[in-house]
């Protein structure tokens, strides 16, 4: 790590929050209730993820797969270069929003969040862009503390 001495070369995130213990169970119970709500299906969650991180250039991030998705090649390398192409219709709703959330969060208009809510409701809407938060976070958390994983 940058900042922080780790016991390990390839601490993680986890690791990192460990060393406050009070928001590492607040921050693990935020992160599970987004997925156990069941709001937004697990390969869009995913998607959002592994395009967030490329955003990012966060292989820390990247290079973490949720073994419930399976993703093609085609389709990593399209998230790794921000194409839509070949996606559903949510999956690019969510994509677009994911484009603009962390350096463009300005010029999010509301054709583009209604798109969202029309695909996923309210309640499915506010709990991918608050996903969305949470994966811009989780990058650059990795990415100031060196983080590998």
């Amino acid at each position: 790590m940058t900042w922080l001495t780790a016991d390990r070369e390839d601490a993680s995130l986890d690791d990192l929050l460990a060393h406050r213990p009070e928001l590492q169970v607040k921050y693990r119970a935020f992160y599970g209730s987004i997925r156990e709500a069941g709001l937004v299906p697990p390969r869009l969650l995913e998607i959002c993820r592994l395009r967030m991180a490329a955003i990012h250039d966060c292989e820390a991030e990247w290079s973490q797969r949720d073994a419930e998705v399976e993703l093609t090649e085609a389709e990593l390398a399209a998230l790794r270069r921000g194409e839509l192409k070949g996606f559903a219709p949510a999956e690019q709703a969510a994509l677009v929003v994911t484009e603009r959330l962390p350096y463009q969060h300005h010029e999010l208009t509301d054709a583009e969040v209604a798109s969202l809510k029309f695909r996923l409701g309210d309640a499915g809407c506010v709990s991918l862009i608050n996903a969305l938060v949470l994966f811009d976070v989780n990058c650059r958390l990795k990415l100031a503390f060196d983080l590998k994983q």
